[in-house]
């Protein structure tokens, strides 16, 4: 079994890797009054019956992560006598993860959670680091918490079960790990596209681990993304925009991501921030996921109103985490007109 210690402000917990994470939440289950699982109708079909315990059943999919369901696993929790010191797992992808995390936080002011992250996306991101939320109609992750969980359980042979558009989806925020920080990752992925569609444990497995190290790293520096976590949000300024703007009903999470990041790095380029052979790199390794990078589709007015309420925004400026080279990003603030600009310019030429 290998662990990752995790060292937040807040308090430091462990990843855990490997087949053998099932019997080990076992067993930290054991040290609590009581636990249950919460999960989506998908995950819970697959890996329930791994963990012996109540379960709280969910509906897939975006629109989970609301006001009305985080009343009712409040009711449910309540109604199976779950106590300050009982545990609450979250299995299953990201949006399992962030709702069962900030319900965590507001029950009897803040129970025990952990983390089995079943998805791509959320092995490599979500599932690290305590950001916890849930969207509204003006937003997404609009409301939430910062708040750790007392574990991570990732066993990467999980992703197995998956269809080839969640590999997609998880392949937007590896390839934001390397170029937000690390070249030599960024080059690795790239090259090794076909074997994350496969599964080959052998590359996805270290890959995973690699992310989160990242990751991990930089929680320990500034947990509540005042500073140098911000630069986890490279991709995802576009990439909320896109989803807000169409309803989230046309594109995953990770699949937003890459729209983003490809939106981000062409945008970089046209400031004069980022090399042209660069973006070349960049661009090719994007187009070897399997997506259609397209923005035909995309209305630009309300584009540029979602970007507007953007919750990382400040000083009325839109606020992007934009490539220098790839291992290194930047903030760069910019107004809806100077975003107008480059659209009409550059996407809409």
């Amino acid at each position: 079994m290998d662990r990752l210690l995790i060292q937040a402000p807040s308090g430091a917990y462990h990843l855990h890797f490997g087949p053998g994470i099932w019997a080990e939440l076992g067993e930290l289950a054991r040290s609590f009054d009581g636990v249950v699982v919460v999960s989506d109708q998908n995950v819970a079909a697959l890996y329930a019956h791994r963990l012996p315990f109540p379960l709280c059943v969910l509906e897939p999919g975006e629109g989970t992560k609301s006001f009305d369901q985080v009343a009712r696993l409040v009711d449910q929790w309540a109604e199976l006598e779950l106590s300050r010191y009982s545990l609450v797992v979250a299995l299953g992808g990201g949006v399992i993860g962030d709702l069962v995390g900030f319900t965590a936080s507001l029950f009897r002011r803040g129970i025990s959670y952990v983390q089995v992250p079943t998805t791509l996306v959320a092995q490599v991101d979500s599932s690290v680091g305590g950001k916890t939320g849930i969207n509204t109609p003006r937003g997404k992750n609009l409301v939430g918490a910062f708040y750790q969980p007392k574990g991570v359980f990732i066993d990467p042979a999980v992703l197995k079960t998956l269809p080839r558009r969640e590999i997609t989806n998880g392949l937007g925020e590896v390839l934001k790990y390397g170029v937000i920080q690390d070249g030599a990752l960024f080059e690795l992925v790239s090259r090794s596209i076909p074997a994350f569609y496969q599964v080959a444990l052998d590359v996805v497995g270290p890959v995973i681990r690699r992310c989160v190290e990242i990751k991990g790293a930089i929680v320990a520096a500034d947990e509540t993304d005042w500073g140098l976590r911000r630069i986890l949000n490279h991709g995802h300024t576009f990439g909320h925009a896109l989803e807000q703007a169409t309803g989230y009903r046309v594109y995953r999470h990770g699949e937003a991501v890459l729209l983003g990041m490809f939106l981000e790095a062409r945008l970089a380029h046209y400031l004069g921030l980022l090399p042209a052979a660069s973006l070349r790199e960049i661009e090719a390794a994007l187009l070897r996921v399997q997506l259609e990078y397209r923005f035909d589709q995309v209305d630009k007015q309300t584009l540029l109103r979602a970007l507007g309420q953007d919750k990382k925004n400040r000083a009325g400026a839109i606020s992007f985490i934009l490539p220098r080279e790839i291992g290194k990003v930047e903030e760069v603030l910019l107004s809806a007109a100077e975003v107008e600009k480059f659209w009409d310019e550059v996407m809409g030429a």
